[in-house]
């Protein structure tokens, strides 16, 4: 029996990844093209999400392959550059805390949370935060799981995992969690009623 649920932050509690909001900020002030700025990311992504890489390393690491006469520093406005809530969503997670313990489990950064806390009240939405960069692990090394289950009091498997990124989710079946690809609200909605069995009024 599913007994909580551990939700993605980016993507799936957010319209969508913060990598996609870097790239268009970044192709209008270097004029580089979107692509390539999230492929400079997706090179940062883990070491910054587990705390290896400061804000101002991850800026300089980041900008510096980006154009190297820039100067990073004028760049640390990236941090709050970040995506549109999912309101739907989120007020469904709000609902479901009647039938499930909620945990908030992202890779997610030091310089860029703080942003989010300033917008909602996490404690309304989710029971306990498992944040990479707080863990020191991310979501591509197993040792992430050790921390997790070190820190929640559930078997895997009474745990649902639901995450948009497909890589995250098979490592998570490799511990016996449930996992559920995120495609929109309707899918949980769909997905926590008939498979699950728990219905709420939301």
């Amino acid at each position: 029996m599913i007994k909580a649920l551990l939700i993605d932050w980016f993507g799936v509690c957010t319209k969508e990844n913060w990598g996609n909001c870097l790239g268009r900020e970044l192709n209008k002030a270097l004029g580089v093209d979107e692509q390539t700025v999230r492929g400079v990311f997706h090179t940062l992504i883990q070491p910054f999400a587990r705390n290896e890489l400061s804000p101002d390393q991850f800026l300089e690491k980041f900008i510096g392959s980006l154009d190297k006469e820039a100067n990073p520093k004028d760049f640390e406005y990236l941090f709050g550059a970040i995506p549109e809530l999912n309101t739907e969503l989120l007020d469904y997670i709000k609902a479901l805390r009647s039938k499930f313990t909620i945990y908030l489990f992202s890779n997610n950064f030091g310089a860029v949370f703080p942003n989010y806390q300033k917008q909602i009240n996490f404690n309304e939405y989710f029971d306990k935060l498992l944040l990479s960069h707080k863990l020191g692990f991310s979501k591509t090394q197993d040792q992430i799981w050790d921390a997790v289950f070190s820190k929640i009091y559930f078997k895997p498997t009474e745990i649902l995992f639901i995450d948009n990124k497909e890589n995250y989710l098979q490592r998570a079946k490799q511990h016996h969690v449930h996992t559920l690809l995120y495609r929109n609200v309707e899918q949980v909605r769909r997905y926590i009623n008939t498979e699950i069995g728990k219905s709420v009024n939301k």
